[in-house]
């Protein structure tokens, strides 16, 4: 249960920290055409069986989806922004990609690549926003739409678990928000490869908030509060 502790209000439960649900945002990170589609740049780089992981976590994506939109959950998706002539990129950038032995040319800016796959098209008063960083505060008004909503959680799913995800997960915690992981909803390239972050981010948060996205839309399809339940004795 909540808890007071030098002033603040501690927040100890998944329950406390999503609901009420017009507090929590579900942050969906980069599935686009080119990262997660057979006949996008990555794709056509590595070999389909290198999508596997990301494949994988489409449906769960949309179940979540689904479940927060009924609940009033704010829904967020970054995309990866570039341009042909490299202005949006850097030399840090560019020769980190390569470093893969991969050419930089993903999500250029009005391309099919850029998109958002069609199994997670963005609805109606859903917030669509660009990046050109791993992380979806680098650059970016992410922060300001957040507390404009008044949005105290952060629910973050997408790709890839060891890149993008895990930097946005880091800035929001740096930015004071709650942040909840829902583990089968974030994917590296193959499944072992995401099963090796996972350490990661259980180091990075509270136990509770590396969670499912079952145990999540349980919580959202029943809310039963639009405070925190109670709040224990001061620390």
């Amino acid at each position: 249960m909540a808890r007071r502790y030098m002033g603040h209000i501690l927040l100890d439960q998944l329950d406390e920290k999503v609901l009420p649900p017009q507090r929590t945002a579900l942050l969906i990170v980069d599935m686009q055409n080119d990262f997660v589609h057979d006949e996008g740049v990555c794709g056509k780089a590595f070999g389909t069986a290198m999508l596997e992981g990301f494949q994988a976590v489409i449906g769960p994506i949309r179940r979540l989806a689904d479940a927060a939109r009924r609940a009033g959950v704010l829904v967020f998706y970054s995309m990866v922004t570039q341009l042909p002539d490299g202005s949006l990129a850097s030399p840090v950038w560019l020769a980190d990609n390569l470093r893969y032995g991969f050419e930089p040319i993903q999500c250029m800016r009005g391309t099919w690549g850029h998109r958002i796959i069609d199994e997670l098209t963005p609805q109606p008063g859903d917030v669509v926003f660009e990046k050109t960083r791993r992380s979806c505060f680098q650059g970016t008004n992410l922060e300001n739409l957040l507390r404009a909503h008044d949005i105290r959680s952060i629910v973050t799913v997408g790709v890839a678990a060891s890149g993008c995800v895990e930097s946005t997960v880091r800035d929001a915690i740096e930015k004071d928000f709650f942040v909840i992981v829902a583990q089968d909803a974030i994917g590296n390239n193959t499944p072992a490869m995401t099963e090796a972050c996972l350490p990661t981010f259980k180091a990075l948060l509270a136990p509770e908030d590396l969670t499912t996205t079952e145990q999540l839309i349980a919580l959202w399809s029943a809310p039963t509060s639009s405070e925190p339940r109670s709040i224990g004795a001061s620390v």
